[in-house]
C-alpha cells in the first residue's frame, strides 16, 4: 500500500485505507467516490497486486486529504540510508523525492503561502514559507536531499540541470489536492550550493471568486467609486503600482469583473496567466521563443480589442505600444513596480514616456500595499492619484492612518510594510 504512487492516486481519486476491523488477510480497503465503479476496482486490484478490494465511499475532498497524509513524513526522510540517497540522486523520479516535493508544495498551498524558499545552510536544507508577508521556518531536511529536490524542480520547470553556475528561471503547473497552482521557479548560485525560490500563484477553482468585483477589495467608498468610473471609460490607460505580491493583479481582475459582461472584447496578456477570468481571452507570453509582451500586444491590437490588460509594463517598447493603444480608442490596464503613485511618472519617463504623452490618456494611478490586520487577514493600503493631480481619498499615509484609527492594524505593521514612506503618529487612544 505504501509503495503506490500518490500522483497515480490523485489521478484516479482513490486511496488505500487501513482495515477498519483490523483483520489480516488479502482484503484491501480503498476509499473511492463511486463504490460501483467496477473498472476502477479492477485497476486497483492490478496495481495493488491483491485479489480482493473492498471499496468504501468518501467524498473527493476526503480522499484528497487522505492522499496528502500519505506523503513522505520527516521521520522517513531522516531514516533514508546512503543507498537510498544514491538511488534518489541517480533517479530524480524516485518515489521518495516525488512525494517529498509534492508534500512541500501541498503544505504551502494549504497554509496559504505565497513563496517557498529552499536554502542550503551547510548542515541541512532549510525550508521556509512566506505567509502574510513573513518568512517562517517550515522544516529542516537532510542536506543530501538538496540535489535530488532541485533536479526534480528543474526538470518540471524545463531548466538546464547541467549548469549550476548561473541563475535559472522556469515554471510549471502543480495539480494540488485542493486547487492547481502555477509555480514560478528561480534558482541562484549561493555559497554552499543553489538556493531555490518557488512563487505559488493559486489558480482559483471557484467561479465566483471575483463575482463581487471591487466590493471584494474592501476599499474606501471614495476610492471604489473612482475606480468604477475609471473601469467604465471607453479609452485611456490605468496603472496599478506596488511591489511583487501586493495584489496588483487581483485589483485589476476585480475591476474587470465589473465590466466584462458588457458587449466588449477583453484580452489579457500575462506572464504567467495567474487566474482564469471567465469572459476574457487570456494570452500567456513566452519570452524564450520571442513571444514577449510587446510582440503579444502588436498581435492583440489586430484582434479588435476593447479592453487590454497588460500584466506588467517592463520595457520601452511595451510602454510605447500601451500608450498608443490608449490614445486610439482602447481601455488599457497594466501594472508597474514603483513605491507610490507619483513615482510611476519617473518610471515611465525612464521607459521613454513623457508626462506630455500621458496627459490626454491617463485615467489614474493606484498604488497599494497589503498589511496584516490584527484579526489575521490582510487588507490593502491604497492611494488613487487622479489625472488632475489630486487623490481620490488621500495618500498611502492617509489610508494607513484610517486603519490605525479603527484599530484594524498595529503601528508596527504599518511601519514594516510602508517603512520610510509613512511616519505616522498613532491615534491618541494608542
Amino acid at each position: 500500500m505504501e509503495s503506490i504512487s500518490s500522483k497515480w492516486l490523485k489521478r484516479i481519486c482513490a486511496c488505500p485505507i487501513k482495515d477498519p476491523d483490523n483483520n489480516s488477510g488479502s482484503l484491501q480497503y480503498v476509499a473511492v467516490e463511486n463504490i460501483h465503479d467496477e473498472f476502477l476496482m479492477e485497476k486497483l486490484r492490478r496495481e495493488l497486486n491483491i485479489g480482493r478490494v473492498a471499496p468504501k465511499e468518501f467524498t473527493a475532498g476526503q480522499i484528497r486529504q487522505m492522499i496528502a497524509q500519505r506523503t513522505l513524513p520527516q521521520e522517513q526522510v531522516d531514516e533514508l540510508t546512503e543507498d537510498a540517497l544514491k538511488e534518489a540522486l541517480n533517479s530524480w523520479e524516485s518515489e521518495p523525492i516525488i512525494n517529498l516535493v509534492d508534500s512541500l508544495m501541498e503544505q504551502a498551498l494549504i497554509q496559504g503561502a505565497t513563496d517557498i524558499h529552499l536554502e542550503p545552510t551547510g548542515s541541512n536544507l532549510r525550508v521556509r514559507f512566506r505567509k502574510n508577508g513573513f518568512l517562517e521556518d517550515f522544516k529542516r531536511l537532510p542536506l543530501w536531499t538538496t540535489d535530488p529536490i532541485l533536479v526534480r524542480l528543474k526538470i518540471l520547470s524545463d531548466i538546464d540541470i547541467t549548469d549550476r553556475r548561473v541563475p535559472h528561471d522556469g515554471s510549471f503547473i502543480f495539480n494540488g489536492l485542493q486547487s492547481p497552482a502555477n509555480v514560478r521557479v528561480s534558482t541562484l548560485p549561493v555559497q554552499g550550493g543553489e538556493k531555490c525560490v518557488l512563487r505559488l500563484l493559486h489558480q482559483k477553482d471557484d467561479p465566483d471568486e471575483y463575482s463581487r468585483g471591487l466590493d471584494r477589495l474592501n476599499l474606501s467608498k471614495k476610492t471604489a467609486d473612482a475606480l468604477r468610473l475609471i473601469f467604465s471609460q471607453p479609452q485611456g490607460i490605468f496603472l496599478v503600482t506596488g511591489p511583487t505580491g501586493s495584489g496588483k493583479t487581483t485589483t485589476l481582475h476585480c475591476g474587470l469583473q465589473e465590466i466584462i459582461q458588457k458587449k466588449i472584447n477583453v484580452v489579457t496578456v500575462e506572464d504567467p496567466v495567474e487566474y482564469t477570468l471567465e469572459g476574457a481571452n487570456q494570452v500567456q507570453v513566452n519570452e524564450r521563443c520571442g513571444f514577449t509582451f510587446a510582440a503579444a500586444l502588436r498581435s492583440i491590437l489586430r484582434q479588435d480589442p476593447d479592453v487590454i490588460l497588460i500584466g506588467e509594463i517592463r520595457d520601452s517598447e511595451t510602454a510605447q505600444i500601451a500608450i498608443r493603444a490608449a490614445q486610439t480608442g482602447h481601455l488599457v490596464l497594466s501594472t508597474l513596480h514603483t513605491n507610490n503613485a507619483k513615482a510611476a511618472f519617473a518610471r515611465l519617463e525612464d521607459l521613454g514616456i513623457s508626462q506630455k504623452m500621458l496627459k490626454d490618456s491617463l485615467l489614474g494611478i493606484l498604488a497599494q500595499r497589503l498589511v496584516c490586520k490584527i484579526c489575521g487577514e490582510r487588507t490593502a493600503v491604497t492611494e488613487l492619484l487622479l489625472p488632475n493631480g489630486t487623490y481620490a481619498d488621500g495618500t498611502l499615509q492617509d489610508s494607513a492612518s484610517r486603519l490605525l484609527q479603527h484599530k484594524a492594524v498595529t503601528a508596527e505593521e504599518i511601519q514594516r510594510v510602508l517603512g520610510n514612506l509613512c511616519y505616522i503618529t498613532p491615534h491618541e487612544d494608542f
